[in-house]
């Protein structure tokens, strides 16, 4: 069971990013606690930093590789 959800994290890892994301959107609006969006933010970055690091950007570069070799 932990196995399966721990594959679907990786598997969406950025969609699971964006929904603690609006979690914490949520949570802020709610509270109005101003510690809720400093942590937004640093979800936000951290979820387009792992979305740029996806392999699916590095295809091409792959790619490329190979029809050099």
């Amino acid at each position: 069971m932990i196995s399966a959800i721990w594959e679907f994290i990786k598997k969406h890892e950025f969609w699971v990013w964006m929904a603690i994301w609006l979690g914490l959107a949520i949570a802020e609006y709610i509270t109005d606690d101003a510690t809720l969006a400093g942590l937004m933010g640093l979800i936000g970055i951290v979820a387009i930093t792992r979305l740029a690091m996806h392999p699916m950007w590095k295809k091409e570069k792959q790619d490329e590789e190979e029809a050099t070799d």
